[in-house]
């Protein structure tokens, strides 16, 4: 099924697989690891743009630690030391926001309505309904 999907309901619908991922069912099963398959390779490269970089982590680690001390005088003393660090993290995410609104055309299989284990659940179905014909 050639479908036009976001960045971030491809993200949102491989939830919903992840949720199903270990239900019974071998024909569901297939079909449910053939989309996640698909999916993770559309979505991988944007994981190379939203990860953090390492000094990022760095300082957030710190920044955790003073959060855990209740020390807000140290959060905003360290934020303004490391200003050019977090404008760039910030602007990171503002790239990340709008490559998740892009849109892909990406070819998935559909999950007949008979392959549907007896064990899923409404909020499963619901994650991957998109799917369901």
């Amino acid at each position: 099924m050639q479908q036009k999907f976001t960045n971030q309901e491809l993200v949102t619908l491989l939830q919903g697989l992840y949720g199903v991922q270990n239900l019974k069912g071998i024909k569901f099963a297939l079909k449910v690891a053939r989309n996640i398959s698909v999916i993770k390779q559309i979505l991988e490269p944007i994981e190379d743009v939203a990860a953090p970089s390492r000094e990022f982590m760095e300082l957030s680690q710190k920044v955790g630690e003073l959060e855990q001390a209740k020390d807000t005088k140290g959060i905003k003393k360290l934020e303004k030391e490391n200003k050019e660090l977090v404008d760039a993290r910030k602007k990171q995410l503002a790239e990340l926001q709008e490559i998740m609104k892009e849109e892909t055309e990406i070819d998935l299989v559909k999950i007949e309505e008979g392959l549907l284990p007896e064990e899923i659940t409404a909020g499963q179905i619901n994650g991957i309904e998109i799917l369901i014909k």
